[in-house]
């Protein structure tokens, strides 16, 4: 994720309100709602992969992307989907963002540099610029949420993940300050994966919750629940 550019002076009504009245509705196409799906299970597996002797994974699994689509007043449509380049681990300003800010803020398993996804400034320009020419606007992101606190290091396993964002979730929510910001949670089980998904907007305290639906025939295919609201 990376901060959106200046929103530039706003009036009363868009301070109260920075989303210009976009629904909280946000309805997926099957086709980004499966590209996603088969990265996050991609990367998940690379997690199982990458076990020690103790059982214990080396790889944690980061899938994230940009989520881009339209609005017609009633529910935003989520149409595209662009993977951009993490640079979480090699951008220097970055990486002094999170040894600085972020892991006194919200706790030193931020340290670890394969914790966290910032998005590549370029990559997100050149996304915006490809999805505009289909007529789409970026509408915000998605980030896989794994189970690591039941199969990381005994010593990550304290912050408990779920579907639900974190402290750093919220953090960098208010930053871009996107109308669409979707966790999508991913477990291991004995018949495979299984997800639950919820959305998310940054509110005046805690974010506030967004209506996801994705296609009944993916739901089922993938074992996709959604929480009670």
């Amino acid at each position: 994720m990376t901060p959106a550019a200046d929103r530039g002076a706003a009036g009363e009504a868009d301070r109260a309100s920075p989303f210009g009245g976009l629904p909280a509705i946000a309805r997926w196409e099957p086709e980004p709602a499966r590209r996603f799906i088969d990265h996050a299970v991609q990367e998940y597996q690379k997690c199982l992969d990458s076990r020690n002797g103790d059982g214990v994974p080396t790889h944690l699994p980061r899938a994230s992307a940009l989520l881009f689509g339209e609005s017609d007043g009633v529910e935003i449509t989520i149409s595209g989907i662009e993977f951009v380049t993490n640079v979480r681990d090699s951008d220097e300003s970055v990486m002094a963002e999170f040894e600085g800010t972020i892991a006194p803020r919200f706790g030193d398993v931020y340290r670890n540099s394969g914790r966290g996804f910032w998005c590549d400034g370029k990559g997100v320009l050149q996304a915006i610029k490809k999805q505009s020419v289909r007529g789409r606007e970026l509408m915000g992101s998605v980030h896989s949420h794994p189970n690591w606190h039941e199969i990381g290091p005994p010593h990550e396993r304290y912050q408990e993940l779920s579907e639900n964002p974190t402290r750093m979730d919220e953090y960098l929510f208010r930053q871009s300050c996107w109308p669409v910001n979707v966790i999508w949670y991913i477990r291991g089980g004995r018949g495979g994966t299984a997800h639950r998904v919820a959305g998310w907007r940054p509110g005046a305290e805690r974010c506030e919750s967004l209506d996801i639906r994705i296609p009944p025939a993916i739901r089922d295919e993938f074992d996709v629940e959604f929480p009670p609201h």
